[in-house]
Parts: C-alpha cells; structure tokens; sequence
C-alpha cells in the first residue's frame, strides 16, 4: 500500500527561490487497557528537507513560520494525515491530530470545510480527535468558542500535554474535553516514587469526574505500562505497545499477550497487598480489642493503650468525645518523630474532629475498627490512615472513640 508524500514549496529568505520539503505521516497505536486492543492512531509529521535530510516537526513548522503560512502548512498536514489514514485499514478507531495554537482562533471556525473532506473520504466527524494545549491562545473565551464550534460539528476535543505549563482544572471544567492526556513527566515522575504513583492515580480520577477519558502518554517499559494500568487511566500511548510508523501497523498478537500479562500481573500484585493487609488489620484489630477492655474497666489511658503503643507503625494515640472533640492530648509513640515545623498544630486537646469520616463511621458502628482512607494527617501533614472504634468509657450511656494513626504506606505495603 502506497502512502502519500506532499511537496511544500516555499521560498527561502536568504536566496529568493524555491525549495520543495516532502511531508508524510506515521501513525502511534493508542491502546485501551481494559479493551486490549487498538482503539486510535495519533497522526504525526514526518517531513524531509530541500536537501533529502529529515526535519523535525518543530523544523518544519519554523520553516512555515519564516514564510508567513504556519496555518496554511498545517492544512497541508492534516490532509496529509487525512488522506494516508484513508488508506489504512481501520475500522472504528480514531484518528488524533494535532492542531497548532496559531490555527485556534476565529478566522479557522471551519468545521464545514473539514466535515466535506472527512465525507469525500468515508469518514466521518466522530472519529476525529483535535489535540489542542489547554493554554493554547491567551484568551480563555476564544479557546472556548474554538472547542465549541468544533464539539457542535461532532469532533472530539483532547487536551493535550496536561501536567506541564500552566495546566489547572478549572480549564477542564470548562472546556469539558472528551479526552485529557496526561504529559510524559507524571509518568516519569511517578517512577519508584509512591506518593507521586498517589497524586498519579488521584489525577486521573479528578479527570475522569469532568468527563473526560484519560490517556497517559510516554508508556515505554513494562514498568511504566503497570503504573498506567495502576492508575486506572482508560488510554496509553507509548514505545511499549507499538511505534509510530508509516502505516499503523503493529504486532496485534503481541500487543494482546502484553496487555494481558499486564493485567495478570496486576492482579497478582492486588492479591498479594490484599492478603497482607488482611494480616496486618486482624493484628490490629486483636491490639484495639485489648485497649477498648482496658478502657472500659476504667484503666488509666497510657496503662491501657500499652498494647498500641508497641505497635512498630503506630505513631500516636488519642481519644475523641461523641461530639468529635479530643479530650485526651496526643500519645505520641515515637517523640522523636516530632519536629518544630508544626509545633503550632501540636496540641490535640480540643480540636474538633466531627467532620473526619473515620470518625462518624465508628458512631455508626460502635465496637467495630474502622480504618481510614490516606489523608494528611495531623500534626506533622503525613499521609496517614486512623484506625478507630466507638466504646462506652466511664458513663456506660456515653460513647467515645479511641483513634490511633499509622502512615498510609505501611497499610498499603
């Protein structure tokens, strides 16, 4: 199968005469994790100068932007794109493209024109994928009637390269991508580093109460495929499932057996956490179990939280009224964990804690432990996990709830 070479004529400042760049395109597989297979293509410029030596896209582009006609070269691209993706053998997958932030402004409100081209060659608006940079043009409300005008002709918005720059939020919320793609950089950062592989995880699940499908970008070992996998993010894009080349085509067997492996692996992983945690909270909860005795027999706090204290990963121990208000001050199990940077926040005694969930879930089950999701914890803003229980102390009508804290990571591990 052939695929389409375009010539780019311009002229040259220095020498006034006219020099040809050859233009074509690859295509990177885009994978979804849970459907293990092929779903998209992300269309990519290839081009070769006056001088038969490649040219990067950013050359490329340079090049137009010297002569005065960057939009006019990226009309060439994407007809480019358009016509070899034409001829690939594709079912129902989209095709990503790339839009320059110089095209994104009124004037280029062409969706018509483009929806005629997509018609002439059998395809249609939905399986196009226009990959903007959410900081694109400076003016928030002309990028917004840009991704409008083109959402209303039935394209796909992805926002591309999100987590660098200027990226935030509140943007996503309103422009409401179909897709948002996470930059290579969260992935690399994320590597052997289990908070950054947290925030990874907390992203994509912030991204996905928008609307939006999250696609991770930068994929390139298997270890990086498992933090995809990990992260929940519905897409990937990357070296490890398959390189860009001229024609899409990769190894599907291959790609099938990788994904796979992937999600047994995962699983296997999951099980193994599981099975550890369950140990670690029968532990713990046999060690609340001979605190809440002590405690209801009336035995001194320190005397009768003995049993936590020793405990290698607890960290402190306190105890809550029924009204969320901590009437013991913080049993500190390792003081030499204690830094002056919180000092402020040292002292427990009278904070109110009503609006913790740990908290009002051991109301509502009182004798059981509950265990906390990972927050940042108080004093000293580690991320932390609470373990608590309701129990009759004293007043046998009165309840109140013993807590105690551990870092999040040893509960996970």
């Amino acid at each position: 199968m052939k695929y389409i070479e375009l010539p780019f004529s311009q002229i040259t400042a220095s020498q006034g005469k006219k020099a040809a760049m050859r233009i074509h395109s690859h295509f990177q597989p885009i994978v979804s994790l849970t459907h293990r297979r092929v779903v998209g293509y992300e269309a990519l410029l290839r081009a070769v100068s006056a001088d038969q030596q490649p040219c990067s896209p950013l050359e490329a582009f340079n090049h137009a932007l010297l002569n005065n006609r960057v939009q006019q070269f990226d009309r060439e691209c994407i007809a480019s794109h358009l016509l070899n993706f034409g001829r690939m053998q594709t079912e129902d997958q989209w095709l990503f493209l790339n839009l320059r932030s110089e095209t994104i402004n009124p004037t280029n409100q062409r969706a018509d024109l483009l929806e005629k081209f997509l018609r002439r060659r059998g395809l249609g608006t939905e399986r196009m994928v226009l990959e903007i940079l959410e900081d694109a043009v400076s003016d928030p409300l002309q990028l917004q009637d840009f991704v409008s005008h083109y959402k209303e002709a039935g394209f796909l918005i992805a926002i591309d390269d999100f987590g660098t720059g200027q990226s935030n939020f509140d943007r996503i919320w309103q422009l409401e991508p179909h897709i948002v793609k996470l930059d290579r950089s969260m992935l690399v950062n994320a590597r052997n580093n289990p908070r950054r592989q947290r925030w990874l995880a907390r992203c994509v699940a912030l991204l996905r109460e928008t609307g939006a499908l999250v696609l991770l970008e930068g994929v390139e070992t298997e270890a990086d495929a498992l933090l995809a996998l990990d992260s929940e993010a519905d897409l990937a894009q990357g070296f490890y499932f398959a390189r860009p080349t001229s024609d899409g085509q990769y190894d599907e067997q291959q790609l099938s057996r990788s994904i796979q492996s992937l999600h047994q692996h995962t699983l296997k992983e999951q099980l193994s956490r599981q099975h550890s945690q369950s140990r670690k909270k029968i532990h713990l909860q046999q060690l609340l179990d001979q605190t809440v005795k002590s405690l209801e027999q009336n035995i001194d706090f320190n005397q009768a939280t003995l049993p936590l204290q020793q405990h290698e990963a607890i960290d402190r121990i306190y105890l809550l009224d029924a009204a969320g208000v901590q009437i013991v001050e913080n049993l500190s199990t390792r003081p030499e964990n204690t830094t002056a940077t919180y000092a402020p926040l040292n002292r427990g005694v009278g904070a109110l804690w009503a609006r913790r969930g740990y908290f009002r879930s051991a109301l509502e089950h009182p004798g059981q432990m509950q265990i906390s999701a990972p927050y940042l914890g108080l004093p000293d803003a580690t991320l932390d996990v609470t373990l608590s229980v309701a129990l009759r102390s004293g007043d046998p009508s009165r309840l109140v709830v013993l807590c105690a804290d551990l870092p999040a990571s040893w509960m996970e591990n």
